[in-house]
């Protein structure tokens, strides 16, 4: 189960989100847009899920071009900087490119990933984790997913970008 945390410094910039994550090694950390932090580690069954989505987006950056994210990786998603960590993304390199130099100087960039792949850990709910993949979507995700795999349950909300082929069972399997 998550832990929630009250931490308002937070809005006040990236560094101290920095800090936490250091001083806390082992866990998924999250901010929302008035400073509440969640904190969770991932599951080892979890961390085997999310790596293998995470190989199959490097696969496809290393034909589509862009980057490939793993899930320790946070974005500030959205106009309060509201930074979240999806179990493994991709950004096109024309979107990277957009980016400004202060923009990529941020700790956590100011970007929504083209493609995000959420899978549902043991102690969450499943409409949570379809609930942030839709909270991507909202801010600029073409393609996102939410695989439940004690179920193998999958929703994709938007179109896969062409060239881009996943895995799932793979994924549900790991």
């Amino acid at each position: 189960m998550a832990i929630t945390l009250a931490a308002p410094i937070l809005v006040e910039g990236d560094d101290a989100l920095v800090r936490l994550s250091r001083d806390n090694p082992g866990y998924r950390i999250e901010r929302e847009e008035d400073g509440t932090i969640t904190m969770s580690p991932t599951h080892t069954k979890g961390g085997a899920k999310s790596l293998k989505a995470g190989v199959q987006l490097d696969r496809y950056a290393s034909t589509a071009g862009g980057k490939a994210f793993d899930s320790s990786t946070g974005f500030n998603v959205g106009p309060r900087k509201k930074t979240m960590s999806p179990d493994a993304s991709w950004i096109s390199q024309p979107r990277i490119d957009e980016l400004t130099k202060l923009g990529k100087a941020e700790k956590y960039w100011p970007i929504s990933p083209d493609i995000i792949i959420e899978v549902k850990s043991d102690s969450d709910d499943f409409t949570d984790t379809i609930a942030h993949a839709e909270h991507f979507r909202k801010r600029g995700t073409i393609y996102a997913v939410a695989i439940d795999p004690d179920t193998r349950e999958v929703v994709e909300l938007g179109a896969a970008p062409d060239g881009l082929t996943l895995d799932f069972d793979a994924i549900i399997d790991a």
